[in-house]
This record gives C-alpha cells, sequence and structure tokens, in this order.
C-alpha cells in the first residue's frame, strides 16, 4: 500500500454525483454518525468511488478528543471510508439499498497525519476481492492532496 487509489487533483470533485437521496438510501447513517456528505466522484468501470465530509471548527467529536488540541478519531476516517465503500459496492453488485453492508474488519491500516478542524476530508475506495457475501476493499482518506490514512475494510453483507 501506500500508493493513491486516485489523483485527487486529475479529477472534478466539485459536484455530488448521487443524489443525497439516494446517498441516505444507500447508507442510512444519520446525525453524527453520517460520515458523508456527498458523493463527488463514482466510476462504476473502474471501481472508484470518492465521498467527502466538511468537518467545521465545532464537530461534534473536537471539543472532547484531545482538548486544546482536537484531532480526528481514526475510527471515523474508517467509518467514512466503510460508508464510501458500501455505497460503491451496492452500486456496482446490484445490491439494493435495502441490505445492509457492516464493517467486518480493518487490515493494514496506517494513519499517516494527525487531522484537525475544519476540514474537508475525501474518502477513496475501490474495488477489491468479494465473495458471496464479504468484500475486501481498498481505502484511503485524504485532506486536500495529501493521504492521512490507507486500509483494506471488510464488509459483510446482511
Amino acid at each position: 500500500m501506500g500508493r493513491a487509489l486516485a489523483e485527487l487533483s486529475e479529477l472534478d470533485l466539485s459536484r455530488d454525483v448521487v443524489p443525497d437521496d439516494e446517498l441516505r438510501r444507500l447508507v442510512p447513517h444519520d446525525h453524527e454518525f453520517r460520515m458523508l456528505d456527498g458523493i463527488c466522484h463514482l466510476d462504476l468501470e473502474r471501481g472508484l468511488v470518492i465521498g467527502y465530509k466538511d468537518f467545521g471548527e465545532d464537530a461534534w467529536w473536537a471539543r472532547g478528543h484531545v482538548p486544546g488540541q482536537p484531532i480526528m478519531p481514526g475510527v471515523l476516517m474508517i467509518e467514512g471510508c466503510a460508508q464510501t465503500a458500501a455505497v460503491l459496492m451496492k452500486k456496482r453488485e446490484g445490491w439494493g439499498a435495502e441490505k445492509f453492508i457492516a464493517l467486518g474488519g480493518v487490515d493494514k491500516a496506517r494513519f499517516r497525519d494527525v487531522v484537525v478542524p475544519p476540514v474537508k476530508m475525501y474518502f477513496l475506495s475501490a474495488v477489491g476481492t468479494r465473495g458471496s457475501r464479504m468484500f475486501r476493499y481498498p481505502a484511503q482518506a485524504f485532506v486536500e492532496d495529501k493521504m492521512v490514512m490507507e486500509m483494506e475494510l471488510l464488509g459483510v453483507l446482511f
């Protein structure tokens, strides 16, 4: 690992490519655990998705996670990537929005930098390997053009 799944600077990430109502059906998480504000790139042929989340200075986790020096929790980066990967899996494999994909595991996770609000974070995932109910996808998180986290996700279809 270590190589970016995509060069963000070469892509148009300025608009949402999945309508919000569809995104909410595909990823039913809400309130604090909605880690996606939108999907700004979806290439089903190549098997690549990019989602994003804008975290303001008042992000719910910023007040208590290292008071005085807010650091984004790594588990939230993982969750953002997992939600983004679920969009790709459902859209690419034709699994209905009513199906739920749970996080079954994380391998080879590496956190490469500290993330502090305010920040716009991009979550990338690409097609990996899959079985009938499980999949393993590479995933990464970026701030601007800098990779701040990478891992392999294990998802399980319910």
